[in-house]
């Protein structure tokens, strides 16, 4: 009895934990200052830092940073390849005037290409394709360059004074997977089958 229980266990948990679950992408990238106003603490030629971590389930940013300042609390989330699939959009983003808060502030990363990304690459799954990454991203150091890579972040008082932005142009990313997690409609069937499983065994032991 013992392993046919086993047996069933095992069946149930192939059966409810697909075989690509969600992943979060820890993004991190690196570049040269264009532009700057305000306080940013920066001057243009400074090489400057930016990271996010994205959720590939819900294609949410749980964060975003950019040469030390982050996205105020809150905050949307956009990743998309436009239409003309020639480039990579992931924005996070707070608005005055749509979440009553004082401070508006948008942080952003665009990966352009040298030719269109792939028709069959999201935004999401771009960060994994590395060889995208290392032949087609179009950055300013590359000859052929024509519209590089570019990342910023700008804030400011909801009446649009204190601005703060800064532009960089990109030199380098890389995307690594941190964690790995099931769906919550995968953890539903998954909590309903063990305890269907548990029935199962009271009503064998009965």
């Amino acid at each position: 009895m013992k392993h046919t229980l086993s047996a069933l266990a095992i069946a149930a948990l192939a059966f409810v934990i697909p075989a690509q679950a969600a992943v979060i992408y820890s993004v991190d990238f690196t570049g040269t200052v264009s532009q700057t106003q305000g306080a940013t603490g920066q001057s243009i030629g400074s090489t400057v830092a930016g990271h996010f971590d994205l959720d590939s389930g819900t294609d949410l940013f749980l964060d975003f940073t950019i040469a030390g300042r982050s996205v105020a609390a809150g905050f949307q989330s956009l990743a998309n390849i436009g239409p003309a699939l020639t480039d990579a959009i992931y924005t996070a983003q707070v608005s005055p005037v749509t979440t009553g808060g004082s401070t508006n502030s948008t942080f952003s990363l665009d990966l352009s290409s040298l030719t269109n990304w792939p028709a069959t690459d999201t935004a999401v799954t771009l960060l994994a394709d590395t060889a995208q990454l290392t032949t087609n991203l179009d950055t300013i150091s590359n000859p052929l360059s024509a519209f590089p890579s570019t990342f910023n972040y700008f804030t400011a008082n909801a009446d649009g004074s204190n601005v703060v932005s800064l532009d960089a142009n990109l030199t380098s990313i890389t995307a690594v997977v941190v964690a790995a997690t099931p769906e919550p409609a995968t953890l539903a069937l998954l909590a309903s089958s063990l305890v269907g499983l548990g029935l199962f065994v009271r009503r064998n032991r009965v």
